[in-house]
């Protein structure tokens, strides 16, 4: 008779290599999301730095969709139209007359060319990063940006809460990381960030994918799936600097909360007279 942590892991076998994969890519996912958090400290309820986040991350997912069969990739999973949904909200209907890529974005899509003519599994190092991260980090960044702009009825006391219900309280330890909430709502300029199915469900398929791949490398390729996965990190630090706006939305927020404090400060000044 199998004991209660046999049946544990036997539930979840792919965990074993997404740990494996974590603790490989550890350093640069830090540095990458500490990045993130100075970037965007004040930014995200700011629409246009919201528009240009999505759209200089557009081709790079748009080139996995077009690149890898649904083995690989499932079609649920898949956001270029969402993304564009997006942007003719965002950025009107003719969002495309104006559009040009990067040279940032042009750089890494130059490389998944390269990366897609060696392999396909490569490929998929490259997805597995950038849809965890979108169904994780991704959850969490709309959640706050939601509560900045209001746009959850009814939800807003509760929604500061559950983010910090979502700090791991060790990192490490992927089995007692607590899930990001799934945002249930999609508002106008919300698609990119919303699932209809569940989240839950969707991230067991990318690691059952995973575990299915990755168990069975050898160790070259193992090596190489591992410098690439670490290479998504690179890759996307360089994008996210790219993005606009981000400086100006920043100052904006933080000359509004210097007056909030300087007009308490003369209040209690007045009173004290």
């Amino acid at each position: 008779m199998a004991t209660a942590t046999e049946d544990k892991d036997n539930s979840e076998p792919d965990m074993v290599y997404t740990k494996e994969l974590r603790a490989a890519t550890k350093d640069v996912h830090k540095l990458s999301d500490v990045l993130v958090n100075a970037k965007f400290a004040f930014a995200l309820s700011d629409d246009s730095v919201w528009a240009d986040g999505l759209l200089s991350f557009y081709e790079i997912y748009k080139f996995l969709e077009n690149n890898l069969n649904e083995d690989l990739l499932p079609k649920e999973l898949h956001r270029t139209k969402e993304f564009e949904k997006d942007f003719h909200y965002f950025l009107g209907e003719d969002w495309r007359d104006t559009y040009e890529i990067r040279p940032a974005v042009q750089k890494y899509l130059e490389h998944l060319e390269e990366v897609n003519k060696k392999s396909k599994i490569l490929l998929f190092a490259y997805a597995y990063q950038m849809y965890m991260a979108l169904m994780s980090g991704g959850q969490l960044l709309q959640k706050k940006r939601m509560m900045a702009r209001k746009l959850w009825p009814n939800k807003q006391e509760n929604i500061q809460e559950q983010i910090e219900s979502e700090k791991p309280t060790n990192p490490d330890d992927l089995t007692t990381r607590p899930m990001p909430l799934q945002v249930p709502i999609c508002p106008d300029g919300c698609a990119a960030t919303y699932f209809p199915e569940k989240i839950s469900d969707l991230k067991a398929k990318l690691r059952t994918i995973l575990s299915k791949h990755y168990g069975n490398f050898d160790e070259k390729t193992k090596t190489d799936f591992i410098e690439e996965s670490r290479n998504v990190f690179i890759y996307n630090s360089d994008v996210v600097r790219s993005v606009k706006g981000v400086n100006r939305a920043n100052m904006r927020k933080l000359a509004i909360v210097v007056m909030f404090f300087v007009s308490i400060y003369f209040a209690i000044k007045l009173v004290r007279q």
